[in-house]
């Protein structure tokens, strides 16, 4: 017969390797995805903001030392990987699309 004090002890092993998502932000992490896979090199910010159907949730933008803007889009696309997907525009169009790991802060 196994004993409660196993059986507790497997089920916290077993925890402490599960990812915990709230459902809403792991079904928005999917919509961002699927919206980032229609965006093409090239595409202008009226196209991509089309595409993503709404503008970006992190938004950073600056101008470059032959005065052209560079802007980049940020957008959650995998909440259990802890990533977002980055578009870069160079003058107004898509000259990037990466994958960028969120910031771990020191001590975790």
């Amino acid at each position: 017969m196994i004993r409660p004090r196993a059986i507790a002890l497997a089920a916290l092993l077993l925890c402490s390797a599960c990812v915990i998502v709230p459902l809403h932000a792991f079904r928005a992490a999917e919509r961002n995805q699927e919206r980032i896979n229609r965006v093409r090199i090239g595409q202008t910010l009226a196209e991509v903001e089309r595409v993503m159907a709404r503008g970006p949730e992190r938004r950073s933008t600056r101008l470059r030392y032959d005065g052209l803007s560079i802007e980049e889009w940020s957008y959650l696309t995998d909440y259990v990987h802890r990533s977002d997907t980055t578009i870069t525009f160079v003058g107004g169009k898509v000259t990037e699309i990466r994958v960028v790991p969120w910031e771990e802060k020191e001590g975790d």
